[in-house]
């Protein structure tokens, strides 16, 4: 009996990390011009382009949720993992994956090229505060 006991315990605990586990990824960040950022884990992150956007919409995205999420400072390197295509944390079209350390040290990557010329390439990076430096304003609506 004391058996089958600790395995629901057990089993509980798993179902709750498990759910905890699939909240990462429903939590997004918006970066000052509008894009999204998703964690893929802890060391992956995934910027999604707005449409008709630029591609130094992926740089900013990059470059704001590092500073102000992950506490990195403008001088730290930010890597490209995975070039535009098909997000993996949420289903949009033009994501973008990066990470504070290069493609061959980070796991859970695409490391996929860069889709149609679209986007960052794998092993492109920059700083931090220079990615943030190429956010450009979101357009008004007087535009």
């Amino acid at each position: 009996m004391k058996r089958v006991g600790n395995q629901v315990k057990h089993c509980a605990l798993l179902a709750g990390l498990l759910a905890l586990s699939g909240c990462v990824s429903t939590m997004a960040f918006t970066a000052q011009n509008g894009v999204r950022v998703h964690p893929v884990n802890e060391e992956v992150f995934e910027v999604f382009a707005r449409p008709n956007g630029r591609q130094s919409d992926f740089w900013c995205g990059a470059g704001s949720y590092a500073s102000r999420e992950l506490g990195a400072p403008d001088s730290a390197p930010v890597y490209a993992v995975g070039g535009a295509g098909r997000g993996v944390t949420f289903d949009g079209p033009d994501a973008a994956q990066f990470a504070l350390k290069p493609p061959s040290q980070v796991s859970g990557a695409t490391n996929r090229p860069a889709n149609r010329g679209w986007g960052p390439e794998v092993g492109q990076s920059t700083t931090v505060g220079s990615a943030r430096r190429s956010c450009a304003p979101l357009p008004s609506s007087d535009d």
